[in-house]
């Protein structure tokens, strides 16, 4: 059901509503109309009557008085709205008012004449040699007003119909918008967003075109953002699976690197040192003869005592920067420890301060080489690069809450106060910053660099630890 046929139905049962007051007001003073009239009719019917009706000194030279009165209402026909009839002694009619020419052959209905007729009885009026029945007629006036009631409800109906025909059609250009409105709608739903409405010359729908046309503009923009959005998240989701995968493939390269570190590192301690130790057990048998003769042969015997001496120190020294015996027999701390006692040894003129915790100990062989190895790094591009004189090497452990669950992360930072880095220091990839950042991110740690040319460099790095990390 449409809007315009819900106001033409409003306005037709507003309309029947007062087509029905209206005709009840008219039927009740059409009611009381008649019945006055009837009533002040048959009061000057019997007046009449009363009037003509002979005196006894009249009848006395009248022969015949009924027949003079019967002439005499022939004459006369009907009085107003009544019926007369005359009655001799015998109570025979004798004389009959002859019927109303006025819309002869028309009845109203009988029920309006229930409503409308009023309630009145006949009067008989006794005359000499007979009677006189005056019977009030009131279908005449009745018809009357059924007529006036009928053309009155056919013009409320022609008012009604014409006004119903003028709001269809008022109503049918006014919300002519509707239809488009209605429709952009149904566009939008089937998500066509760049649908847009027209100007509108009533205020109200073009104001609603307007809000419509910023509604549509909004709503696209935001599927817009969204699409990036979700792009961008996609994206990152995609960047992010490859980074773990890259971070996985980068920690199986260090944990196979340091197997194949250890096992260069073994082969060079059994072998090699093996075989430098028979060259120096020949050099010194050599040496030690007491032959006086063979001096040159002493001497020479020396230099490759000497000389093998200086190899086993080299491949002692391989064997350490391969692997560190000291992660395997003693522990993070001390291997630390002997890490920053060997720089300060082979390096006298840095000034190298360590603060460990003793927690450190606890953890399992993948944090130990990972910070081992953070630290070696730091350390070697401080005595290559940084011309520093102090050092400063600090590890801890830091607590945190995180989802609900204890996560422990190891905190490194070495901080020295050499000449710092330079400007393209992160495009160059120099001082072996990357590999320090690759073994951090291959962790799932983070790593900072913070340095300022001639005020020093400080490198932190933050290692997630927790209970898979720990020792069996």
């Amino acid at each position: 059901m449409n809007l315009r046929f819900r106001v033409g139905l409003s306005i037709s049962l507003v309309g029947i509503a007062c087509l029905a007051v209206m005709a009840y007001m008219l039927i009740d003073y059409k009611r009381r109309s008649i019945d006055q009239e009837i009533e002040a009719g048959t009061r000057v019917a019997i007046q009449l009557l009363q009037a003509i009706t002979p005196s006894p000194l009249e009848l006395a030279q009248i022969s015949d008085p009924m027949a003079s009165l019967v002439d005499y209402m022939r004459n006369v026909g009907r009085v107003r709205a009544n019926e007369v009839r005359i009655y001799d002694t015998n109570n025979q009619l004798i004389y009959e008012s002859p019927p109303s020419d006025y819309k002869q052959g028309r009845w109203a209905p009988d029920w309006f004449s229930a409503l409308v007729a009023p309630d009145t009885s006949e009067v008989r009026l006794p005359v000499p040699g007979g009677s006189i029945l005056i019977t009030p007629d009131s279908s005449r006036s009745v018809l009357d007003a059924w007529d006036e009631l009928w053309q009155f409800a056919l013009f409320v109906l022609a008012i009604i119909i014409l006004l119903n025909i003028a709001v269809y059609q008022i109503l049918g250009r006014t919300l002519k918008p509707l239809n488009d409105i209605v429709t952009a709608l149904t566009e939008m739903e089937r998500g066509n967003y760049d649908v847009r409405l027209q100007h509108y010359d009533l205020p109200e729908f073009n104001a609603i075109s307007q809000t419509f046309n910023r509604m549509a503009s909004s709503l696209q923009e935001a599927l817009i953002e969204n699409a990036r959005l979700a792009r961008e998240e996609q994206q990152r989701l995609a960047a992010e699976k490859e980074l773990e995968q890259n971070r996985r493939f980068t920690q199986l390269i260090q944990v196979k690197l340091e197997e194949e570190r250890r096992a260069i590192a073994r082969e060079l301690h059994d072998e090699l040192g093996q075989c430098i130790t028979a060259i120096k057990t020949v050099g010194t048998t050599i040496a030690n003869r007491s032959d006086s003769e063979n001096e040159e042969t002493r001497r020479n015997a020396r230099t490759i005592i000497e000389v093998a001496s200086h190899i086993y120190d080299v491949v002692h020294s391989m064997i350490r920067q391969l692997r560190p015996s000291a992660l395997d027999h003693l522990g993070l701390n001390d291997a630390i420890d002997d890490l920053v006692s060997q720089y300060q040894k082979q390096h006298p003129q840095l000034n190298i301060v360590l603060t460990t915790e003793d927690a450190l100990n606890q953890y399992n062989e993948n944090v130990n080489i990972t910070v081992y190895r953070v630290v070696q790094e730091s350390l070697t591009n401080v005595v290559k690069h940084a011309d520093a004189v102090n050092v400063q090497v600090s590890l801890s452990m830091q607590a945190e809450k995180h989802e609900a669950q204890k996560a422990d992360r190891l905190k490194i930072v070495i901080r020295d106060d050499g000449k710092g880095l330079s400007e393209d220091f992160a495009e160059t990839r120099r001082f072996g910053l990357a590999g320090i950042k690759e073994r951090v991110q291959a962790f799932g740690g983070e790593v900072s660099f913070e340095s300022k040319p001639e005020s020093g460099t400080t490198i932190r790095a933050e290692l997630p630890v927790g209970q898979e990390e720990m020792k069996p």
